[in-house]
This record gives C-alpha cells, sequence and structure tokens, in this order.
C-alpha cells in the first residue's frame, strides 16, 4: 500500500511539474505575441495619414491597438495583427501586418470615399485613391432604434454575402459574425466592420451601416493581392482582379510596404 500510495505521489508530482513547464511555455509564448504586437503599435503610429478634402487635410486617428489577431496555417503565417484608423467612428484605413521571410509586411487598404495620404517618419508617402463605393442593402428591415438590436441586423446582412479567394487555389472566406470595430455610441454614424478571413486571415472587409432614411447600405474592399469577389444573396455584387503589379504603386487603394530586417 505504500509502495501505491508513493508511485501514485510520483506520478502527481509529475504532472504537476509538465502542468507547471507547460503553462510557463504558454505564458512565454503569450509574452512574445505581446511584444510583437507592440512594435507593430510602434510602426503604425509613426505614420500621419490624412483624409485629402476640398476642406483641407483631415487627420486620422489610429484605434487603439490591434483590432484582431489572426493566423492562417494554410499559408504558413503563424501571426498576424490589423489595425485600423477612423475619422468621427468611421472606418477609414485598415492594415494587416505580418512576418515574410525578409522582415515584416503591410497590406493597407483605403476604406475611404475621399483620397487618403499616408507619410511616414521616413520620408515615405503614399497616396490612396478612393477605396469603397457605397451601395444600398436590398430587402433589409429598418434599421431598429435600439443599438443592441441593430448589431443583430448587421450580422444577418454580413451573412449574406458570399466572399470568395478566386486566385490558384479558390476558396470561400469565412465571416467572422463578430465584427473588429463597430462606431462608438456617441457617433454620429452607426457603421459595423466585418472581416471575411482564411483561418483567421482577414481577406475582405465589409461595413456595413445604418442611413437616416431609414436603411441600410454597405461597402466592400480587399485585404488581400489575389482575385477576389463577392456575392450578395447569390448575385454578384463585386469582383476585383490581383493587385500583384500595382500594390506596390502610388495612387493605388491596396498598398503594400515591405520593411525588411524588421522582426
Amino acid at each position: 500500500m505504500g509502495h501505491q500510495w508513493q508511485m501514485g505521489l510520483g506520478l502527481v508530482c509529475v504532472m504537476a511539474i509538465s502542468t507547471s513547464v507547460a503553462r510557463s511555455q504558454d505564458d512565454a509564448a503569450a509574452d512574445e505575441i505581446k511584444a510583437w504586437q507592440a512594435r507593430r503599435v510602434t510602426e503604425f503610429a509613426a505614420y500621419q495619414v490624412v483624409q485629402l478634402s476640398s476642406s483641407g487635410e483631415m487627420p486620422l486617428t489610429l484605434e487603439k491597438g490591434s483590432v484582431l489577431s489572426w493566423s492562417n496555417p494554410i499559408r504558413k503565417t503563424a501571426a498576424g495583427a490589423v489595425f485600423l484608423w477612423t475619422m468621427e467612428g468611421r472606418p477609414q484605413l485598415i492594415a494587416s501586418t505580418y512576418p515574410y521571410e525578409m522582415g515584416i509586411e503591410q497590406e493597407l487598404t483605403s476604406l475611404s470615399e475621399l483620397p487618403l495620404k499616408l507619410s511616414g517618419d521616413d520620408g515615405r508617402t503614399h497616396r490612396f485613391t478612393s477605396g469603397i463605393e457605397w451601395k444600398d442593402v436590398p430587402d433589409a428591415d429598418p434599421p431598429h432604434k435600439q443599438r443592441a438590436l441593430r448589431l443583430t441586423q448587421m450580422r444577418r446582412i454580413a451573412e449574406r454575402f458570399r466572399v470568395q479567394g478566386n486566385g490558384a487555389n479558390k476558396f470561400d472566406a469565412r465571416l467572422l459574425t463578430q465584427p473588429i470595430y463597430r462606431s462608438p455610441m456617441e457617433a454620429k454614424v452607426d457603421v459595423a466592420a466585418f472581416v471575411f478571413v482564411q483561418g483567421t486571415d482577414p481577406e475582405a472587409v465589409l461595413l456595413v451601416e445604418s442611413t437616416p432614411g431609414p436603411a441600410w447600405r454597405y461597402a466592400l474592399a480587399r485585404m488581400t493581392s489575389i482575385p477576389i469577389s463577392a456575392d450578395l444573396d447569390d448575385n454578384r455584387v463585386w469582383q476585383l482582379p490581383a493587385s500583384w503589379n500595382v500594390r506596390l504603386a502610388d495612387n493605388q487603394p491596396f498598398h503594400t510596404v515591405q520593411l525588411p530586417g524588421v522582426k
């Protein structure tokens, strides 16, 4: 009996040590992810982004921290993050960042109807042409007066869309039913940003906004270089070709920045 008790105690000790080691490894991994994201925050905070209008240059606000942490085992991307700039509660520019073989890559997409200008501390500038076109949502109930119930309506609208990556290997992008951003209660607009993903890697962003009509409108924007399309209720409403040849060029709504040597 004593021998069995000692064996049982030994097994409990081994299990406790294994659990402690696993927990320490998990904590270390979580700390590394936090440190990686903190470096990305610093990179994006160094940008000055303005909207160009007839009234002049209007600065955008970088939302605090990443609005989405993601990974893509299909493309073997272990970690990525999404950042968002807004103006008066409305999304204007979205960026997805992740490691690539030589450093860090940033994919930036205009969510604005007006041109944007991005300026970096290193003198880098990029002018974004209009990135979205608002369209009315057909056959939708008017926006509810209660904010919580409007979110339910937004989700139901988003579920009516099907987004497909049309590259060499076609795939249906999955909708994340929880928006990555929604306008604050004090904002004059009520708009939510949903993303369609591969793994949890965003391929397209869908904006859904209530209008004074009262009605709903939507807009789509790419978050990938591959060809991409979207159907609403089985009707094709959006289709873009590949952007490999123009993703580094100026005056494009989708722009890629590569930071070689950065980790």
